[in-house]
């Protein structure tokens, strides 16, 4: 049942839970869809069809995180394995299947022609119209009256699976390498490792909090390179083909629904629209980035000279974090140091505190809430204008676990719709976050100055999710992590949460956001501005990297392969393309034998032939924090987030991506603000 109150997460689900609440969230739906696809014609109305689909997607977006999550946080494999599959079922046999149902595509041309084609859109609720002309483009994009609609099924189903494993192989993965202390000089903290009692030798593996430290701070080039080998090899054994095979089926499939390849049919709901306009706004940042890239290539080799001679004439892969950390020490940044100051407690809290004030919310923590496991904290979101009733719900999953999702995203649980009886259903997310726990008892978790920007980053979508507010949950926060459809232009996702990430670094903020473990004062004014000049340190050969990455999406999606062209040779595979791609722009040499793709997440979890939406977004959201920066109050200006919760929060889907921008700047949006930056 649908509830206008707190979500529901139970500890002990295990695969007969999950296969029970899945057959349930089945036979409710289609029970559902039945009976509009059975009203008489002369009996049809918006809210028999249109509305009654509405509240019944609605329903069962909501209940399938009961079935889906487990997959992202379970400990039990067995149960992350059966949620894995149930997942992939919801996604074909009900959300999809639902899309392909000739019959009710009936029912909604003959409602949708009787209620909108006969009159003008301005005659009726735009959030109808705009959720109704949505649910048609669906039937369209799953190849409902497609002669080859069943093999178009048969694909998405296939596709589905394939990303699924791809993503469970990356999440079950335990390889670990040896270290012996000796070969770790430099690393601040190896307490963090565990020991492996049959070598004598530490673990580490290939998760983030494990690997970064060693590649930004281990002088034993050796142990970075060896460290790198490994993940840069990760899955590749069991994801590689996977990818192929899910390249290739995209691919068929684009093609099955009458487009040139899979980016086209990607990118034609987005802001973007086209695959050339993107790849020209690829080409247009990396043009004005290449300047910056030679710099920082310079800048890194003359470290490098300075600590192995000057017979060095190459920087290797593992060497960039290494010296990219040691330059902004050169800058008074002492990224070891800087830990101290951003103990996890203090800094989450805080960074909740700037988010309360900026868009004037206020966060309840839950003490009393079913959650799946004891390190979960919940909380209840008030608009401050509307305390009578929570606007959305959000959890904390921070820490990693065998099993758990080892990257960091924001899960959708809840999407925000109307219930049968028109009430206000709040939506519901959690932030799941692999930071770096404490290893010694008397210190508190202490968090590395980029996991403090990632925390911000991701609680910018927690907040784009709870503070929701649309009547139709395809038109609610979401993003393809989850079965059920919904979520605005997957090139405008990152913008919001991008905009507020720039606070982190604003002395306003940071003030608040540092407090010494042992001192308790927060991190002195010239070390503030030390961290915020290192800002964009590295910010040529890091955006070149990222375009490399982006535009390679885009062409691996732009072909049906095997063989790719690029500079001048057609004879490319899937590996050698993204190796010579990346070599290519970034300056920095592909490590032999290595296909990093078959651990990035991003092309097999929804953002194919999409990965150049973050920096899209970025674009667009230096615009919208201009208007912060240039505020007469400060940067901290509530009435300003007011308006940005209001214009850029809230309707999330409900509205265009170009049209909240507008409505928020009160103009056309502009890249003028994004190419300052740069040039700065």
């Amino acid at each position: 049942m649908t509830t206008n109150t707190l979500p529901k997460f139970p500890s002990t689900v295990d695969t007969n839970d999950i296969e029970h609440i899945e057959k349930d969230i089945v036979s409710t739906y289609f029970y559902a869809i039945e009976r509009i696809e059975s009203v008489p014609s002369d009996a049809r109305s918006w809210s028999n069809t249109f509305a009654a689909f509405s509240r019944a997607i609605g329903k069962a977006s909501e209940c399938s995180a009961l079935v889906t999550l487990p997959g992202m946080t379970h400990e039990n494999a067995e149960v992350r394995k059966a949620s894995n599959k149930a997942k992939d079922r919801l996604k074909s046999e009900l959300f999809d299947a639902t899309f392909s149902r000739a019959t009710l595509l009936d029912v909604f041309e003959d409602v949708f022609t009787k209620s909108f084609t006969t009159t003008s859109e301005e005659d009726f609720n735009k959030e109808d119209f705009k959720f109704a002309r949505k649910v048609m483009d669906e039937f369209t994009r799953k190849g409902t009256g497609n002669k080859n609609r069943e093999k178009i099924s048969e694909n998405m189903a296939k596709i589905e699976s394939l990303c699924s494993s791809f993503s469970s192989n990356i999440n079950e993965d335990q390889t670990f390498v040896l270290f012996a202390e000796s070969e770790l000089t430099g690393v601040p903290d190896l307490k963090q490792y565990k020991l492996d009692e049959a070598s004598g030798k530490l673990k580490v593996s290939l998760k983030a909090p494990d690997v970064m430290p060693i590649m930004q701070f281990c002088d034993n080039p050796k142990s970075r390179e060896k460290l790198a080998r490994a993940k840069a090899t990760q899955c590749q054994e069991e994801n590689t083909d996977l990818f192929l095979q899910t390249v290739k089926l995209r691919h068929e499939t684009a093609q099955l629904l009458g487009f040139r390849d899979h980016a086209s049919y990607v990118l034609e709901p987005k802001m973007a629209q086209t695959p050339e306009k993107a790849m020209a706004f690829l080409r247009d940042i990396l043009d004005r980035s290449k300047t910056r890239l030679k710099k920082d290539l310079e800048m890194l080799l003359e470290l490098k000279r300075q600590e192995e001679g000057e017979a060095c004439t190459k920087i290797e892969p593992w060497d960039i974090s290494y010296y990219a950390r040691a330059h902004k020490a050169t800058l008074g940044v002492d990224e070891g140091k800087l830990r101290e100051y951003f103990p996890l407690e203090h800094t989450r809290d805080a960074i909740l505190s700037t988010y309360e004030k900026l868009l004037n919310v206020t966060f309840e923590k839950q003490t009393h809430a079913q959650v799946w496991h004891e390190e979960v904290e919940c909380y209840a979101v008030y608009a401050n204008e509307d305390t009578s009733k929570a606007a959305g719900y959000f959890y904390l999953d921070l820490f990693p676990r065998e099993g758990k999702y080892s990257h960091q995203c924001v899960y959708p649980l809840r999407p925000s719709f109307l219930s049968d009886d028109e009430a206000e259903v709040p939506p519901a997310c959690v932030n799941i976050g692999n930071l770096s726990r404490s290893t010694d008892p008397s210190k508190p978790s202490l968090l590395r100055f980029r996991e403090v920007e990632t925390f911000f980053h991701e609680f910018g979508h927690v907040m784009h999710c709870v503070l929701t507010k649309s009547k139709h949950s395809m038109q609610a926060w979401a993003w393809s992590a989850v079965p059920w459809p919904g979520g605005v232009e997957q090139d405008f996702l990152e913008v919001p949460s991008m905009m507020l990430e720039n606070f982190v670094w604003r002395k306003e903020v940071l003030g608040t956001l540092s407090k010494h473990y042992e001192s308790n004062r927060a991190l002195p004014e010239d070390e503030i501005e030390k961290l915020s000049k290192s800002r964009f340190a590295m910010d040529g050969y890091n955006r070149c990297r990222f375009i490399s990455m982006a535009m390679y999406d885009l062409l691996v999606h732009s072909s049906e392969g095997p063989l790719y062209e690029y500079n001048g040779r057609q004879d490319l595979d899937a590996k050698e393309l993204y190796n010579e791609m990346t070599k290519d722009m970034s300056g920095i040499d592909y490590i032999e034998h290595a296909f990093p793709v078959a651990s990035w997440f991003h092309p097999m979890m929804g953002y194919d032939a999409g990965y150049f939406g973050y920096l899209w977004s970025e674009a667009f959201a230096a615009d919208l924090f201009a208007e912060f920066e240039n505020s007469k109050v400060g940067i901290l200006d509530e009435s300003l987030g007011k308006k940005y919760r209001e214009c850029i929060l809230s309707p999330c889907a409900t509205i265009a991506g170009d049209s909240m921008l507008e409505n928020f700047l009160g103009r056309k949006p502009s890249l003028d603000a994004f190419v300052r930056r740069m040039n700065d």
